[in-house]
């Protein structure tokens, strides 16, 4: 598209028109994906797809951190 004042090739004009077409549909597929993952997740209730182990601290391995490697 031109502004008042300005110049710009036919071809510049038709570029611009299909990329902010293409920005559009993009959007709207992103916002209809977005909808979709949230309609699911109230169907649900939130509860995970897949199964979640839940582990307490006491449960986890200990990591230990080498003096050499903090100082780094």
């Amino acid at each position: 598209m031109t502004t008042p004042g300005t110049t710009a090739t036919d071809a510049e004009d038709t570029a611009a028109g299909v990329a902010l077409t293409e920005a559009l549909q993009a959007v709207a597929r992103l916002h209809d994906e977005a909808m979709s993952t949230i309609a699911q997740l109230a169907e649900t209730g939130d509860a995970p797809v897949d199964q979640v182990r839940v582990v307490r601290l006491a449960e986890r391995p200990t990591v230990a951190q080498r003096i050499e490697a903090a100082a780094a």
